[in-house]
């Protein structure tokens, strides 16, 4: 810091903000489809301690998948390589580490 300059207000301890962070794994779940619903991809986040109320997300198309998996930060080439994988069969994201307000925005968390 410089002489003269003025150190920024501290914040009250009530005033902090605090990001909880989980991490766990992103399943991906090709769902063939059914009478009433059709062929989609079912994604849920599986955390790896504690019981969280998650909840899965379908999205029907690679193309939303792709777009998903980049909205949770993943990156584009690894999202596309991700989804490319889930056509066809179950797949495992390890090690996933997110913010709850992200994974709650994201419908993966009630």
């Amino acid at each position: 810091m410089r002489l003269g300059a003025t150190a920024p207000p501290l914040r009250a301890p009530s005033e902090r903000f605090w990001m909880k962070k989980l991490i766990g794994n992103v399943r991906i779940q090709p769902q063939p489809g059914s009478d009433t619903i059709g062929p989609h991809f079912a994604i849920d986040f599986q955390p790896y301690s504690g019981k969280l109320n998650t909840q899965t997300v379908r999205v029907t198309t690679h193309d939303d998948l792709v777009h998903f998996l980049i909205e949770l930060k993943i990156s584009e080439d690894e999202a596309a390589r991700w989804a490319g994988r889930a056509r066809s069969s179950l797949v495992l994201i390890p090690s996933v580490e997110r913010s709850e307000e992200l994974l709650k925005d994201k419908g993966l968390l009630g």
